[in-house]
C-alpha cells in the first residue's frame, strides 16, 4: 500500500474505529519505524522490542487525540523519536549507578572503542561505526534524509516535536540543512580517517 492510501485510511479509520487505525499505522509504518529505531539507538534486539512496543502504545495513547496537521508518517516519527530519547535518558540514568574512576572509564572506552574498530573490516561496518560516533539527533537527521528521504519540511516537524509551524518550522529547516551539511563533512572527515 502506497503512503497516500495509508494516510487516507488512517483518517478514515481514527473516526469511526482508534484501533483499527492504530493497526494501520503499526503495519504500514511499523517497519520503518523498526529500522530507524535500529539505526538511532545501535542497541540489542531487547531493548529495541521494548522501545518499538512503546512507540506502538504511544500510538494507541495518542490515536484519538491525533488532530492530523501533520502526516501519518511524520507523527509515527515523532512517537518514535521521543520513545527513543526516553529509553536513552533511562539507559543514562541506569549506567549512572555505578560509577567507576575516570582513569577506569577512560581504559573501557580505549578497549571498546579498539577492539570494536579491529573487528570490523568492510566498508558498510565502517560507515556504521562512523554512524555510531553521531549524536542522537546527528542520526536522526541522518536516517529520515538519506534513509527515508523525508522532505526537510517533515524532518523540522519531527525534531521540534511536531510543535513548529510557519516561519518557525521554515527557519528550522535552514538550520537542520546546515547541520546535515555539518554531518556530512564530519563523516567524511571520519571515514577517511579509518
Amino acid at each position: 500500500m502506497d503512503g497516500s492510501t495509508l494516510e487516507a485510511e488512517v483518517r478514515a479509520l481514527a473516526t469511526t474505529d482508534s484501533a483499527a487505525a492504530v493497526a494501520a499505522v503499526v503495519r504500514g509504518y511499523g517497519p520503518e519505524i523498526w529500522t530507524y529505531l535500529a539505526g538511532v539507538l545501535r542497541s540489542s534486539d531487547d531493548d529495541l522490542g521494548e522501545v518499538f512496543a512503546v512507540f506502538c502504545e504511544d500510538v494507541c495513547r495518542g490515536m484519538p487525540s491525533f488532530r492530523f496537521e501533520s502526516s501519518v508518517r511524520t507523527w509515527s516519527y515523532v512517537i518514535a523519536r521521543r520513545a527513543a530519547l526516553r529509553h536513552l535518558r533511562e539507559a543514562r540514568r541506569r549506567a549512572r549507578r555505578f560509577e567507576a574512576a575516570p582513569e577506569l572509564e577512560a581504559i573501557a572506552e580505549a578497549v571498546r572503542s579498539t577492539t570494536a574498530m579491529h573487528l570490523r573490516t568492510t566498508n558498510h561496518e565502517r560507515l556504521a561505526a562512523v554512524r555510531d560516533q553521531l549524536d542522537h539527533d546527528e542520526r536522526t537527521i541522518l536516517i529520515l534524509r538519506v534513509d527515508r528521504q523525508l522532505p526537510w519540511r517533515e524532518i523540522a516537524q519531527v525534531m521540534a516535536d511536531g510543535e513548529l509551524d510557519g516561519e518557525d518550522l521554515r527557519k528550522r529547516e535552514q538550520v537542520l540543512r546546515k547541520k546535515f551539511e555539518s554531518i556530512k563533512r564530519k563523516l567524511r572527515a571520519q571515514l577517511g580517517r579509518t
